[in-house]
């Protein structure tokens, strides 16, 4: 396995383990900055993504790290990791729709992806609208959606448990 290769599995490894500061060093140095490397082996295209998130939650550089996850699909499109990897990178630069859309073209892939499922989790799953006919922003579903929280979290508040001072 070459150096560059090790390189770019280290990079992921730390990038899995929250590192994301170190594995944004390591991938700085593999390839070189933060601009699109222009590869076309897979094998050195693999940290793209990992690369793209890093640059989002360390540098806040979120243009360059929507191409490096976009490059990573382009190159492995059918690897889950690089969805779920853009899908994070939406949610940090503050595009929760379309992490959302990446997350669900990634579980088209793969429905058991935990990486996906965990970024799903952070979006939170949205309930339908309480009269499905009309639209979520129409004002009787705003009210009636507003008394069914409402409702939800009084009977969450019931079922904990009292503290004795």
């Amino acid at each position: 396995m070459s150096k560059l290769v090790k390189q770019i599995a280290e990079g992921i490894l730390y990038t899995k383990a929250e590192d994301y500061l170190r594995a944004l060093l390591i991938f700085d140095d593999a390839y070189g900055s933060e601009d699109v490397p222009s590869l076309q082996s897979v094998k050195l295209a693999q940290g793209l993504s990992y690369f793209g998130v890093c640059l989002a939650l360390v540098r806040k550089q979120y243009k360059s790290a929507i191409d490096l996850c976009r490059r990573a699909i382009d190159l492995e499109f059918y690897n889950p990791d690089h969805y779920a990897n853009l899908a994070r990178v939406y949610l940090a630069a503050g595009h929760r729709r379309k992490a959302l859309e990446m997350v669900e073209a990634g579980l088209k892939l793969n429905e058991h992806h935990d990486g996906l499922l965990a970024v799903q989790r952070m979006l939170g799953v949205r309930a339908r609208p309480t009269v499905p006919f009309l639209d979520r922003s129409h004002p009787i579903n705003v009210s009636l959606g507003q008394a069914r929280h409402a409702k939800k979290v009084e009977e969450e508040e019931k079922r904990k448990p009292r503290r004795r001072e």
